[in-house]
């Protein structure tokens, strides 16, 4: 209980039970009021907070689907460009265990792995040496298995923020959306992870950067020199990349949009779909997010092997 020292003149007060004397004023609240302290109160903002952003994961897995996550700071050094796209796709077969599945009950086997992947003998093989033992493990009867740390599949609790998510139905439907001629140009973006932007998408210099307007985009000629793509063929790397489109939720999507000011094509930003990968607070906020969707109608198109958008059993 606090008692002021001089009732009149002063806002000193002394705690009777310890004898820690502290500044005190006296406020009148209407009975049945709840009086939180200081640290209550913060520790109710906290909570508050934790809360705000529990409904926005929730509200993310509605709307964008089932994800896996990849650390924000891996490259995929070790891969060429397109056994990273092959190896990114494969991921959405993952269960919680580090098993790739083909259904709920079948576990994936190396001799799967040429028809999940839709390539040739000799391709499959190239994969596979690119892989094995560094990310995926051949356990025979049992199955293929993921050994790398840098892809998870389930919680990650506090370590959440090192890495961004994967969204099974947008990977699935842009690689079986993609030729295998193009995959290296799937696995260039994967390439540049630990450049994208956690809020925006964009490709950057600052990708912790939560303002927009203090975001420093990497230019076309800095992307192409990270790749080490001959920086004289820029036009034809957009072009490119402007022919890549998948088809989600009933419209015809860009993998990647650029934004050029006009006559400065050295100039040109790149924005990467969320619904592919996303790890922002609102994939919504992601500048240019209209721009990803073409405004032509679609085309018919043959059903794929595999249906575009399914998940292995959570």
């Amino acid at each position: 209980m606090l008692k002021y020292i001089d009732e009149k003149n002063s806002n000193l007060a002394r705690d009777e039970d310890t004898g820690e004397v502290i500044e005190a004023t006296t406020v009148i609240i209407p009975i049945g009021s709840k009086i939180q302290t200081p640290e209550q109160q913060k520790a109710a903002r906290e909570w508050r907070e934790q809360q705000e952003k529990r409904l926005m994961r929730r509200k993310l897995q509605d709307e964008l689907g089932y994800f896996y996550f990849v650390m924000k700071q891996h490259e995929f050094g070790r891969l060429s460009a397109e056994s990273a796209a092959r190896l990114i796709y494969l991921c959405t077969y993952l269960n919680y265990h580090n098993e790739f599945m083909l259904t709920e009950r079948t576990k994936m086997k190396k001799v799967d792995l040429k028809n999940v992947l839709g390539l040739s003998t000799g391709t499959t093989h190239s994969f596979w040496k690119d892989v094995e033992g560094t990310y995926i493990l051949d356990c025979g009867k049992d199955g293929l298995k993921l050994i790398s740390p840098y892809i998870v599949r389930g919680r990650l609790g506090k370590t959440e923020d090192l890495y961004k998510k994967f969204y099974l139905e947008g990977v699935r439907c842009i690689y079986e959306a993609t030729a295998t001629s193009k995959h290296r140009y799937l696995g260039y973006i994967f390439q540049l992870l630990p450049y994208v932007n956690t809020e925006h998408n964009v490709i950057c210099k600052n990708p912790d950067e939560k303002d927009i307007e203090q975001v420093e985009p990497l230019l076309i000629d800095d992307i192409c020199d990270i790749l080490g793509y001959d920086k004289t063929q820029r036009s034809r790397f957009i072009n490119i990349y402007r022919q890549l489109t998948f088809e989600y939720h009933g419209h015809e999507e860009w993998f990647v949009t650029f934004v050029t000011p006009q006559d400065y094509s050295e100039l040109t930003k790149a924005y990467v779909n969320p619904h592919v990968f996303f790890s922002g607070s609102d994939y919504h906020k992601v500048e240019t997010l209209g721009l990803f969707t073409k405004k032509t109608p679609l085309k018919p198109k043959r059903s794929k092997k595999i249906k575009c958008g399914s998940t292995n059993s959570e």
